[in-house]
């Protein structure tokens, strides 16, 4: 497989994840800013029957809402990142398979950027070999609806949960524990691993890692403005700075960026401000040796910040809508514009500038997975 076929997979399966990544990111806001009115939210649920109880009159019961399509929504996410990838190697019929297995990468299994992308080529390539097989012309009608989603579905089942599941669980999990073990040294060591973490695959499996380990470290020191805060804080404004420092590059060097990047980086201003990392995966995909870097430098040195300056927020999501539940407000928006700067800077010395062959080529490209 050519270097531009796997991009190209990939680029189609992150044009899928994106949408739903902002669909959950916003929604998720959203109900944290209306936490800040001190309405408890409400569970509209009756008899056991989920949801039954909802009230359109409530917006307490709409806010509820809005946090399920938040919670998951990033578990959805994976699975329409694996169903892209599937999509773009076999057409249609690799959806359906792609979605079923994909949805298990996230939330269930926390295999999941990487378990997401693995079934994705997986199902993509075994749904291409199975369009080839020849069958009665009684059941051609049958393959795309029937034999192929079943038959495909059950061999990704199997090959998922029966060999991939459990080791990148299991390496997940070891270094999940490694950064909580940091929590007993160094204060800043700790928020730059958190945070060159959360800048190093921008939402993909080391992110995520990264994510619970903060989690996990708040729900052991629940303290305002200790440790556990402390991490939630490095764990969003590490999540944050990536695409807003992309952004301000495209701002920095507008030579260095054709017309579609510049249209993608401004966008990734708003979606860095609501904590969606992702927004930054087309350019990582495209230019991986420049953005990890930029974003892994921004992003440690603003973690790193905030946990010296011992910045608690007691949220673990939201973006900026959180930054005033933080016990320092200032000290939260300086560490992030700092580490946002950062990566603007060293991106926008780093880029190349494109040449006009290279802009030509990538308008055929992307036609197909406009971003």
């Amino acid at each position: 497989m050519k270097f531009s076929e796997f991009r190209k997979h990939i680029m189609t399966g992150i044009s899928f994840l994106i949408p739903m990544v902002v669909m959950a990111g916003i929604t998720g806001a959203i109900q944290k800013a209306y936490s800040w009115s001190g309405v408890p939210l409400s569970d509209p649920t009756i008899g056991g029957l989920a949801y039954s109880g909802y009230s359109i009159t409530k917006i307490s019961d709409f806010m509820h809402m809005l946090g399920e399509m938040n919670g998951n929504g990033f578990n959805w996410a994976y699975a329409f990142l694996c169903a892209g990838i599937a999509y773009s190697i076999s057409d249609r019929p690799g959806i359906v398979p792609g979605f079923a297995i994909g949805y298990y990468a996230g939330g269930p299994t926390k295999t999941g950027f990487v378990g997401a992308m693995l079934m994705g080529f997986l199902v993509g390539y075994f749904v291409k070999w199975m369009k080839t097989w020849k069958m009665p012309k009684a059941l051609q009608g049958l393959m795309p609806v029937l034999i192929i989603p079943v038959i495909a579905t059950c061999c990704a089942t199997f090959v998922f949960f029966g060999i991939l599941m459990k080791p990148l669980s299991a390496i997940m999990l070891a270094f999940q524990g490694w950064i909580q073990s940091l929590a007993a040294g160094s204060l800043f060591v700790v928020g730059a691993v958190i945070g060159a973490c959360m800048g190093f695959d921008m939402g993909g499996p080391i992110n995520k890692t990264a994510s619970m380990a903060a989690n996990a470290l708040y729900a052991d020191n629940p303290q305002t403005g200790g440790i556990g805060e402390c991490a939630e804080t490095a764990k969003i404004i590490g999540g944050m700075t990536p695409a807003i420092g992309v952004g301000l590059a495209a701002i920095l060097a507008p030579k260095k960026f054709t017309r579609q990047q510049k249209d993608a980086a401004y966008t990734c201003i708003p979606m860095g401000l609501c904590f969606i990392t992702e927004g930054v995966l087309p350019f990582v995909a495209e230019d991986p040796l420049r953005v990890v870097p930029s974003s892994m430098i921004g992003s440690a040195i603003a973690s790193g910040l905030a946990m010296v300056w011992g910045v608690g927020t007691p949220a673990s999501h939201g973006g900026i809508l959180v930054a005033p539940l933080s016990n320092k407000v200032g000290l939260w928006l300086l560490a992030c514009a700092i580490g946002s700067v950062i990566t603007g800077v060293l991106y926008a010395v780093l880029k190349k500038t494109p040449e006009e062959e290279e802009t030509v080529e990538e308008e055929v490209v992307d036609l197909d997975i406009d971003l």
